[in-house]
């Protein structure tokens, strides 16, 4: 009865992941164009940009909640970071399932790509000790770092460094 619970939980999950690709795709297309853009570009800086920051807002969130223990109104600031730590993964997730779908389903329309995408995206995230230390948190730094590549560049924004000499 335990793994029936396990395997519904796993199902709703991924259903309401690949829904918020959708979401997000449909609610903030330019914003995630600009982040796809910059992933398929910057893929090796946004990595290791996308590494350094995942393990330092880590660091901070878990410092912050064990002074939270003692100090209860803490934990708001914690919840702060990690939120939009969270909200900017999503983007990310996003970003990288739009590449994924392009890749593997050029020929379908835009909604089963991404669709489909998504559940080839978190099936192989699920993966017992491949898709759980190493897939998941490369896609993982691959987003943040492209998202973040995207929040704090200038007008430039989807070019390759070689344009941006002058």
């Amino acid at each position: 009865m335990e793994s029936l619970s396990i395997i519904l939980i796993t199902i709703l999950s991924l259903i309401t992941l690949v829904a918020s690709f959708l979401f997000v795709r449909a609610l903030f297309p330019l914003k995630v164009e600009k982040i796809r853009a910059n992933l398929e570009n910057h893929w090796q800086r946004a990595f290791w940009l996308g590494l350094i920051n995942t393990i330092l807002i880590t660091i901070i969130v878990i410092g912050l909640g064990s002074l939270g223990k003692n100090f209860p109104i803490i934990n708001i600031p914690a919840f702060a970071i990690y939120s939009f730590f969270l909200i900017g993964l999503l983007f990310g997730l996003t970003a990288f399932n739009q590449i994924l779908g392009e890749r593997l389903f050029p020929d379908l329309d835009p909604l089963k790509r991404d669709i489909r995408s998504g559940a080839v995206l978190m099936l192989t995230s699920l993966l017992p000790a491949v898709g759980w230390f190493l897939l998941f948190p490369y896609v993982v730094c691959l987003g943040i770092g492209a998202v973040q590549i995207t929040l704090f560049q200038k007008n430039s924004l989807s070019e390759p460094a070689s344009n941006l000499k002058k």
